[in-house]
């Protein structure tokens, strides 16, 4: 009678010790959680590499998320590029020859596609695929300017889908690691 009783203690005490250890790890999170009520004179600093700022861990799903974010930004892209190619003018009759399109046009026909033209165009310009004049361009004021490809669509095509596909080598290789929370 005795043995059982004594099975029965070490029981307990192993699962108030481990409730004991989840406590403490909770108590460790929350002092690195920024959004935790503790005293923000209680964080500890943190120490980031200046390359490694405002990147996320390695193999953790924000970095997943951020690969999957740039094929798709780069896909809407290739899209922009291929419309401008099709429904654009032609400087020339040369095929290599620069091709425009003005923006007034490009919005009401990439407003069917997505309403994220603004931001496209930004991306494809910081880019190099596009070019157009001043900051920004808006609906009805610029809608006379040119949006112009800056090289032949099918180098640009080539140049866009080899960045995709190494991205997606990328996410193809990458082990997605659980994370763990207390």
């Amino acid at each position: 009678m005795e043995a059982k009783g004594n099975t029965v203690e070490r029981s307990v005490l192993s699962r108030i010790n481990m409730f004991n250890q989840h406590v403490e790890e909770h108590k460790n999170w929350q002092r690195i959680n920024p959004f935790s009520h503790y005293n923000v004179r209680d964080v500890p600093k943190r120490s980031i590499q200046k390359d490694l700022y405002g990147t996320p861990p390695a193999g953790s799903l924000s970095e997943r998320r951020a690969v999957q974010a740039q094929i798709l930004s780069l896909q809407e892209i290739l899209q922009l590029c291929e419309l401008i190619n099709e429904n654009g003018e032609r400087q020339s009759a040369d095929d290599a020859a620069e091709v425009s399109l003005m923006f007034g046009v490009l919005f009401e026909m990439y407003n069917h596609i997505s309403d994220k033209l603004l931001g496209t165009l930004l991306c494809a310009r910081k880019h190099k695929y596009i070019d157009f004049e001043g900051e920004t361009l808006f609906q009805g004021r610029d809608d006379k300017k040119g949006v112009r490809l800056l090289r032949p669509f099918e180098e640009l095509r080539d140049g866009i889908l080899n960045k995709i596909e190494s991205l997606r080598c990328i996410l193809a290789e990458q082990p997605v690691e659980p994370v763990e929370q207390p």
